[in-house]
């Protein structure tokens, strides 16, 4: 019985973080230039389900109760939606930053994102992390795909200026 109710307030906020989400996505691709802002969605997502690909077959950590359980081992929700708009708003407050200035505002993301992942962690049945994972590996992990997604798409923007300047000549 006990289980029962936990796995409810477990599916509600699961129900809660999707609708957020859902409820996001058209206040983050408000802003221009939308295309770029598609391009590090996609990329987050297709990124961060591969780490996580990598890490849950390790068996380094697990989602006990998420969406379509029987069809991924991954969380897809985190995966697909809410890393990837956490991801989108990072590459637009970083958009016109220096080095220093993007390192230091991927940590503004990381930090908080794994401070709640620990308290998902310790608090419900949601993620659970297995021997060789710890919160720290979660720190770095965010923070280095942050960076990535910034990476790729500064080269793309540049490529597009490039591009853009040459066809003027």
């Amino acid at each position: 019985m006990l289980i029962r109710q936990v796995m409810k307030v477990e599916r509600k906020i699961l129900r809660f973080l999707f609708l957020l989400g859902i409820g996001l996505l058209p206040v983050i691709f408000r802003k221009k230039p939308a295309k770029d802002w598609f391009l590090v969605f996609f990329f987050k997502g297709y990124l961060s389900s591969f780490v996580d690909s990598i890490v849950t077959s390790k068996k380094w950590l697990n989602f006990p109760v998420r969406f379509l359980p029987k069809h991924f081992q991954i969380n897809i929700l985190f995966d697909y939606l809410l890393f990837p708009i956490t991801c989108v708003a990072y590459n637009q407050i970083s958009q016109h930053s220096k080095l220093p200035g993007i390192i230091l505002k991927s940590f503004y993301f990381s930090i908080p994102m794994t401070f709640i992942e620990v308290l998902l962690e310790k608090y419900t049945n949601l993620i659970k992390y297995n021997k060789g994972w710890h919160w720290y590996d979660t720190l770095l992990t965010e923070t280095c795909t942050f960076l990535l997604s910034r990476t790729c798409i500064g080269f793309v923007r540049k490529l597009d200026k490039d591009n853009k300047k040459q066809s003027f000549l």
